[in-house]
C-alpha cells in the first residue's frame, strides 16, 4: 500500500493591490480619445451644447449627468463655472481667429473680412452670441490656464491692428473697435434668437395689412420691404453704413489741411 500524499503546502495569499488616494489627474486629452474624464472633453461638450442652447443655461449639474459623474468631478477638473464659461468663449475666439487672414494693409477691407468672418462664427454658435449680447464677463479676455492662449486679446489685437492702418488716432481706433463690436453683437443676437422681421413675415404683414393707411402710412407703406428683411441683406448695408461713418473721419481731418494749403 503506497504510502499517504502529504497535503501540498498552503500557496500565501497574493498582496492586496494598494487603492490610490484622492482623484485621478487633470488630462487635457481631446474628448474620445480616451475614457477618462479630463477639462477638454468637458470643455468640447459644452461647446458643442452652445451651438443648440444659451452658455447661460448649461449647467455643472448638467455635465455631470451627461458625463454620468458627480457634479463635483465637473468642478475639480474645470475649477468652476467661470472655468467653464471663459473656457467656452476662448474657443469661440479661437474660431474666429482661424479663420481670420493675415492684414493686407487695407484697413477697410481687413475690417470687412474679420467682421464677416466674425459673423459666420457667430451664426455657427448661438448660445455664445445670445451670452455676449446679455453678459459682460469674459466678453473679451479670457482666464486661461498657464501656457495657453487668450484667444480674446488675440482678436482684440487683430482687429485694433487693422483698424489702425488708416491712419485714426487712438481715440479713433478705440471708439471704431467699439462701434463694430457692438455692431457684431447686435446683429448675431438678433440672428441667434431670431428676431429679424424674415422669421416672422406671415404675421407681420398680416397685422400691418390690417390697420388703417390713413392713420398709420409709413407702417403700411414699408409693410413688405420691412417683412422681408434678413441677415443677407441688412448685416452687409449695417457694416457698410458703419465703416462709412469711420471713414468720414479721415475725410474730416484731411479737410482742414486742404484748406491751409489753397490760402496759402
Amino acid at each position: 500500500m503506497s504510502a499517504a500524499r502529504k497535503p501540498a503546502a498552503a500557496q500565501p495569499a497574493p498582496a492586496p493591490i494598494p487603492r490610490r488616494r484622492g482623484r485621478p489627474p487633470k488630462s487635457d486629452s481631446p474628448i474620445g480619445a480616451e475614457p477618462m474624464l479630463s477639462r477638454t472633453a468637458i470643455l468640447q461638450h459644452a461647446i458643442a451644447l452652445t451651438r443648440t442652447m444659451p452658455l447661460d443655461q448649461i449647467s455643472m449639474v448638467q455635465l455631470a449627468k451627461d458625463f454620468g459623474v458627480a457634479p463635483g468631478l465637473i468642478h475639480y477638473y474645470l475649477g468652476g463655472r467661470d472655468k467653464l464659461v471663459s473656457g467656452v468663449l476662448n474657443d469661440y475666439y479661437r474660431m474666429r481667429m482661424s479663420r481670420t487672414p493675415a492684414l493686407s494693409g487695407d484697413w477697410r477691407g481687413d475690417v470687412e473680412r474679420i467682421a464677416r468672418l466674425s459673423f459666420q462664427v457667430a451664426l455657427e454658435n448661438p448660445g455664445v452670441s445670445i451670452y455676449v449680447a446679455s453678459h459682460n464677463r469674459f466678453r473679451l479676455f479670457q482666464d486661461v490656464e498657464p501656457g495657453e492662449t487668450d484667444y480674446g486679446m488675440e482678436f482684440f489685437n487683430r482687429m485694433t491692428s487693422a483698424i489702425m492702418q488708416g491712419g485714426f488716432s487712438a481715440e479713433q481706433v478705440a471708439l471704431a473697435y467699439h462701434l463694430i463690436a457692438q455692431y457684431l453683437v447686435s446683429t448675431s443676437m438678433a440672428e441667434a434668437s431670431r428676431q429679424l422681421p424674415a422669421y416672422h413675415q406671415a404675421f407681420i404683414e398680416e397685422k400691418l395689412s390690417q390697420v388703417p393707411a390713413g392713420q398709420y402710412p409709413g407702417a403700411r407703406f414699408v409693410a413688405k420691404a420691412f417683412s422681408r428683411l434678413s441677415s443677407e441683406t441688412a448685416f452687409e448695408e449695417g457694416l457698410r453704413i458703419t465703416l462709412d461713418g469711420i471713414e468720414a473721419w479721415r475725410t474730416a481731418a484731411a479737410a482742414p489741411k486742404k484748406r491751409k494749403a489753397k490760402a496759402a
